[in-house]
């Protein structure tokens, strides 16, 4: 998997993860957003490695 690719999944993943959890979270202040975006932060970090560690592993047992 190129970098390209990689970083542009984990991009979309923050954002998603931000935007859906901001407007259901249903609080439009600044405080919440940075929050949700905090949060967001976390949540595609742990997918990126998740992502990594799947393709390392996939790639090993071809």
């Amino acid at each position: 998997m190129d970098k390209k690719k990689f970083t542009s999944q984990v991009l979309a993943a923050i954002f998603l993860y931000t935007l859906f959890s901001w407007i259901l979270g249903k609080d439009y202040s600044m405080e919440a957003i940075f929050s949700e975006l905090k949060e967001g932060v976390v949540f595609g970090v742990i997918y990126g490695i998740v992502m990594w560690l799947w393709y390392r592993y996939k790639k090993k047992t071809k």
